[in-house]
């Protein structure tokens, strides 16, 4: 969901949503209308919570909190030299993530976000009180969760766009331990604009240009 205003820093990680991106959550909410969605989870922050709200609308629901698909957590920028370098670390985040030590905006390692997403991810699909699941989750958790069930590797997060307030659909097979995505069934839609008509840019240079302009 959009959530970074003009002139914040890049690296809070607890916004709320824009009005950009509540406009987009209740978009997902009218396309979710009518499924039957008996457990929302989301990552704690507020954003994330906001988003499930929204989509799950009317439902009676609580929406727990998995910690473990928080997004991948950035460091500091003060050893930056140049914007120019600041941009091109900001836009290109995914450009090496498979290469050994390589870490999301100078902080978390991807080798570390991969182990952690992946415990979690089976933790939530190995539970028994839920047969359809709405999870709120972040663009570089999501592409985690996406490559794993692709059986690829991080090389694949520049490859896989997950556009602000996109929708996965995910089906599972077998049961607790044994649960694993059989199938990737819808990836990346925006109901908000289901054509993509003008989304030109990756989410992480959309995010860039709009900190400038602020």
């Amino acid at each position: 969901m959009s959530y970074f205003e003009p002139g914040q820093e890049p690296g809070d990680n607890d916004p709320v949503l824009s009005e950009t991106g509540i406009a987009q959550a209740e978009a997902l909410g009218q396309l979710l209308i009518d499924a039957p969605i008996d457990l929302a989870v989301c990552t704690g922050l507020r954003r994330t919570h906001q988003t499930a709200r929204l989509a799950i609308g009317v439902r009676d629901l609580d929406i727990g909190v998995i910690e473990g698909l928080a997004e991948a957590k950035t460091g500091t920028f003060e050893d930056v030299e140049s914007p120019e370098d600041m941009e091109t670390l900001f836009t290109r985040a995914f450009d090496n993530a498979e290469l050994p030590g390589a870490r999301f905006l100078m902080g978390e390692s991807y080798a570390e976000l991969w182990d952690r997403v992946a415990v979690a991810w089976q933790g939530l699909l190995a539970r028994d009180d839920w047969n359809h699941a709405f999870v709120a989750c972040h663009g570089v958790v999501n592409r985690t969760v996406l490559a794993q069930a692709l059986g690829a590797g991080p090389e694949i997060y520049r490859r896989v766009e997950q556009d602000a307030g996109c929708l996965n659909v995910l089906d599972i097979e077998g049961v607790g331990q044994d649960a694993r995505v059989g199938y990737v069934r819808l990836m990346n839609f925006t109901p908000y604009n289901a054509a993509k008509q003008g989304m030109q840019e990756t989410t992480l240079e959309m995010l860039w240009r709009q900190f400038l302009e602020g």
